[in-house]
């Protein structure tokens, strides 16, 4: 059986939307997997496992609630490894690839800076798949004092980076698999990042208003917009 995890915090993503919608592209684009949601809501999804979110000094901070991805590391009850998706993905194509790429190391996205920096060592944390038994460490050395570790990194995917980095066993996605919407997809991707990107000169194929090469599997929706805020993600809205 294959893993899914996903964590649904705070108010800005809606469980009856947001976390249904994923849950239906699964049965679109995956054979045989359990979902199990990370929440502090209630969420009525026949079949799906629900953990509630621990108690920590995040709950009290909106700004912060990103640090909750490090719970999908506790050593629960999981059947194989896992795969962790953000919630502002849109899975377009079947993924069961990404449980036989690599499989035994922990795989993640290199981060979406790569469209303008080839080399760019960071990664990013919205498509993670690892072991749990192999990754159970990091989330022992966050509980032990979340504080200290929340002031010292900016998010959970600072650390992620900086806690895979050191090992052998981590690689990151083949490019294509997971994509960036706003930087890699609309119009054929752009030229330079941040908020003041100009069309049409700063995207390279502007009479196009997406590409998605056959191979890419998930359209990651990182900063603004979201999902359902372009019609791509309209598009392939199914909840009802």
């Amino acid at each position: 059986m294959k893993e899914v995890a996903l964590v649904c915090a705070g108010d800005k993503f809606d469980p009856n939307v947001h976390v249904k919608q994923i849950y239906t592209n699964l049965h679109q684009y995956c054979t045989d997997f359990r979902l199990t949601v990370f929440t502090d809501q209630d969420i009525g999804l026949p079949g799906v496992r629900i953990i509630r979110l621990p108690d920590w000094p995040i709950s009290r901070d909106p700004r912060k609630l990103w640090w909750y991805k490090i719970a999908v590391f506790q050593p629960y009850e999981w059947t194989s490894p896992v795969l962790y998706m953000d919630l502002d993905t849109i899975i377009i194509r079947n993924i069961d690839k990404f449980w036989d790429y690599e499989p035994d190391k922990f795989c993640i996205c290199q981060d979406f800076n790569r469209q303008f920096l080839p080399d760019y060592p960071v990664s990013n944390s919205s498509i993670m798949r690892f072991t749990p038994s192999a990754v159970a460490d990091l989330y022992l050395k966050f509980i032990e004092n979340p504080e200290k570790i929340i002031r010292s990194y900016r998010g959970d995917q600072d650390l992620v980076t900086d806690y895979f980095k050191k090992r052998t066993d981590s690689v990151w996605w083949p490019h294509n698999w997971a994509m960036s919407y706003k930087w890699e997809i609309l119009h054929g991707g752009t030229r330079v990042g941040g908020p003041d990107v100009k069309y049409p000169e700063d995207y390279l194929q502007p009479n196009e208003k997406h590409v998605v090469p056959k191979d890419c599997s998930i359209v990651v929706f990182h900063g603004k917009p979201d999902p359902y805020e372009t019609n791509f993600g309209k598009k392939r809205l199914t909840v009802v």
